[in-house]
């Protein structure tokens, strides 16, 4: 009967024992479970979304500034009262503060106008490569990424001949030319001086010329308006 005590007791203390080890087990692999999610969550945190700066607001008539602009000759008209730029196309680009993409890196979300229209996509970084004032990301425009080039204290995207990824903000009904607007027209030569054209009616004609062979667009056509009118028009040579 002794015997067969010692033989439980020692049963007794084998299984008190195995059960100390497995519960240590069992704790260090929740502590390292706990370490692992609390550096996952760490990882997470430590990615941002980088949104554009405050871009063009469309009214009408627009506020005051300078905008970059499209239209057909054959909306350009002569009015009783005023001359007007019919259903013309505003565009903006994309700008983003300098801190932001200095800052930006693999796993972050830039937004961007990648299509050219007022619709966004939210772009999730894969590579950012970076060459004085140039930065790639996700191989740039010819791999469905975008490029950017610093501006003095931002960036802005980047696309052929340095000029900016020009998306479409919305339509404005009607542009009204000022009485006493100005047209710097450039459009023809880039070495030689721009033609200017002062006057509503000289402008109006100017602009619905219908062998003119440069067309108005984004990349070339600007319009400044000051009190709900268009005060000055620049057209530029684009290669």
């Amino acid at each position: 009967m002794r015997w067969n005590h010692k033989i439980v007791t020692l049963t007794v203390l084998l299984a008190i024992g195995i059960t100390m080890v497995g519960c240590g087990a069992s704790s260090s692999t929740a502590g390292s479970t706990a370490a692992s999610a609390a550096s996952t969550t760490s990882s997470e945190a430590q990615k941002t979304e980088v949104h554009p700066m405050q871009g063009v607001l469309l009214s009408d008539p627009l506020s005051d500034g300078t905008y970059h602009i499209s239209f057909e000759s054959d909306k350009v008209w002569v009015g009783e009262r005023k001359n007007t730029i019919n259903n013309a196309v505003v565009y903006d680009y994309d700008r983003y503060t300098a801190a932001d993409i200095e800052a930006l890196s693999e796993g972050d979300t830039i937004i961007t106008h990648l299509n050219g229209t007022e619709e966004i996509t939210a772009l999730t970084v894969e590579s950012v490569e970076r060459e004085n004032n140039y930065v790639t990301i996700n191989g740039g425009i010819e791999e469905g990424g975008i490029d950017l080039c610093k501006e003095d204290d931002h960036y802005r995207t980047l696309t052929w001949d340095d000029f900016p990824a020009y998306y479409e903000v919305g339509v404005v009904k009607q542009l009204v030319m000022a009485d006493d607007i100005e047209l710097s027209d450039g459009a023809a030569d880039f070495e030689a001086d721009p033609v200017i054209v002062k006057g509503d009616r000289a402008v109006c004609d100017a602009m619905s010329n219908e062998e003119d062979a440069y067309g108005w667009n984004a990349g070339n056509t600007t319009v400044t308006i000051q009190n709900g009118e268009i005060t000055r028009a620049d057209r530029i040579w684009v290669p």
